[in-house]
């Protein structure tokens, strides 16, 4: 590519990345727990990382 990705191709792509990835995996692959689990809910406010965005609300 000679040019930056546009935000829209970028979208479309997410979307379809997501759509093949539901196909061979759960949609939410976070696990339960782990040994960081300290460090990163006192990073993310009591959360393990970062909050699940859809993409229909990008």
């Amino acid at each position: 590519m000679n040019e930056p990705m546009r935000w829209e191709d970028w979208l479309k792509g997410r979307r379809a990345r997501r759509e093949t990835g539901r196909r061979v995996a759960p949609e939410v692959i976070r696990r339960p727990s782990s040994s960081s689990d300290k460090r990163l809910r006192r990073l993310f406010n009591g959360e393990r990382g970062l909050p699940f965005t859809p993409t229909e609300s990008l």
